[in-house]
């Protein structure tokens, strides 16, 4: 799994930021925050592809999956799962994508903090990229996707952000998202360890 990420990195990042990314794999430690988002059908459905924010919004397609930069940012957990991929494309290039996944289940560590706020069906934030040139389509996109997966059913959001992600929390927050609980997770050599530690809703 690092093979691949590092591989695909190469090419889409360079070494420089291949070597980093390789580095807090095998020997980092990251923080996130957890968060609780739910939904409410939104009053109009929301028929894809829409155009909001410059960008245009659609669920992705088979070729759109195989873009490198959809494949150098697409999850591990979105790789043979049940997964809803929605992609922002401007003049006819995809410059970012989210992937909800059908994975809120009591297996994933974080699971205990996020129960008292759960209404099923849930699904899990597996990750939204937007190239950094584009950070307007953020928005769009994880507003549309939300709206798209609330009016098929889906009651409840879950994701972790990057602690010091300042702009994607700020972003979950203005979604209606709140953090409960601060999950740290240490790399060592090939082997994980993680701790959750649960906080105020906010």
């Amino acid at each position: 799994m690092i093979a691949r990420s590092a591989l695909l990195s190469l090419r889409t990042d360079g070494l420089h930021s291949t070597l980093a990314l390789v580095w807090r794999r095998l020997y980092g430690d990251q923080e996130f925050s957890v968060f609780v988002r739910r939904l409410t059908p939104p009053a109009t459905p929301v028929v894809l592809p829409v155009d909001a924010n410059g960008v245009t919004l659609r669920r992705a397609q088979a070729a759109d999956r195989r873009d490198l930069y959809v494949r150098r940012h697409e999850p591990a957990e979105a790789r043979g799962a049940a997964v809803d991929v929605f992609v922002a494309v401007k003049q006819d290039r995809i410059v970012g994508a989210a992937w909800y996944v059908d994975a809120v289940t009591p297996a994933q560590p974080w699971y205990a903090a996020v129960a008292p706020q759960l209404t099923a069906p849930a699904r899990f934030t597996a990750n939204i990229y937007v190239r950094p040139d584009e950070t307007g389509a953020a928005w769009a996109l994880a507003k549309t996707a939300s709206d798209v997966l609330a009016a098929s059913g889906v009651r409840t959001i879950v994701g972790m952000v990057g602690a010091a992600n300042k702009p994607s929390i700020l972003l979950t927050r203005m979604l209606g998202g709140r953090i409960v609980a601060r999950l740290h997770m240490r790399h060592r050599w090939g082997r994980r360890t993680i701790t959750v530690e649960p906080v105020g809703t906010g």
